[in-house]
């Protein structure tokens, strides 16, 4: 599915949203500290990855990656 993605396949990257959007929020909120914040963060966070996704390396797990990027988002938020 990764790899469909990094080809332009959107559809491809709607199933990995969905399928990490959870852990995604849950990370965000820990961090950023209110709901508002970390849905933000989470959502920017995904965007963030898609467009990175050309220097995601093959055979990585893509959990840790999305995730480093959400938690550099939230953090971000709550600084600001």
């Amino acid at each position: 599915m990764i790899g469909r993605a990094q080809r332009g396949d959107t559809h491809a990257y709607e199933e990995l949203v969905y399928a990490h959007q959870g852990i995604a929020f849950r990370t965000a909120y820990v961090i950023a500290g209110n709901a508002a914040d970390a849905e933000d963060a989470a959502q920017d966070a995904f965007v963030k990855a898609w467009r990175a996704l050309g220097r995601f390396r093959e055979g990585a797990p893509f959990r840790p990656w999305l995730l480093q990027i959400v938690a550099n988002e939230a953090r971000n938020r709550r600084r600001s």
